[in-house]
């Protein structure tokens, strides 16, 4: 499937409008703001999905100009960020919110919210992992001199893992490239 480029949030809704409920996926596709072409930005075309009842999965590179996100019809299932439960909040203020996006929203799992790594805020280094790495000299003097947003991806990373060997390995692993002076991204 070729991703759809639309120019702007109001052409995805009116395509969402048309066919929300006849197709199981579409490629959106979205022009970097370097090339200086008419798109919509990310949050725009979730905003727009969500009003449908739909959501946005993993963004993949096109070329060095544009990138593309497939969509899909939520599951009701499906567990829902903080980000997107105040997204559809204030969607429902001005009144954008669908009645299939309504109702699927509405289904959602009550559950506590899923708070994924990159909503949370935290870039400190727990105590024991941070012992773990001073260990090694080498390793602590690299990781240090990283971009904090390294960095934070890195910690999220391995204590993102849910259990302890999976932690265990990741920490070996960043420690190792850390040696050789490599990052793992």
């Amino acid at each position: 499937m070729k991703p759809i480029y639309f120019k702007d949030q109001h052409e995805f809704r009116k395509w969402l409008e048309e066919n929300h409920d006849k197709v199981q996926e579409v490629i959106v596709g979205f022009h970097k703001v370097k090339t200086r072409k008419s798109s919509m930005t990310w949050s725009q075309s979730v905003d727009q999905a969500l009003c449908f009842g739909w959501i946005d999965g993993i963004r993949r590179s096109v070329n060095q100009d544009k990138y593309c996100i497939r969509f899909t019809p939520r599951r009701s299932d499906s567990n829902w960020s903080n980000v997107n439960i105040k997204k559809v909040e204030e969607l429902k203020k001005k009144g954008l919110m669908t009645r299939e996006g309504l109702e699927i929203f509405n289904k959602r799992r009550k559950s506590e919210p899923v708070i994924y790594s990159y909503e949370q805020d935290s870039s400190e280094i727990p105590g024991d992992l941070e012992i773990v790495l001073k260990s090694s000299v080498k390793a602590w003097d690299f990781f240090t001199k990283q971009a904090p947003s390294y960095r934070k991806t890195m910690i999220r990373w391995i204590m993102s893992a849910k259990q302890e060997n999976t932690k265990t390995s990741r920490l070996n692993k960043l420690i190792e490239a850390s040696e050789n002076h490599n990052k793992l991204y």
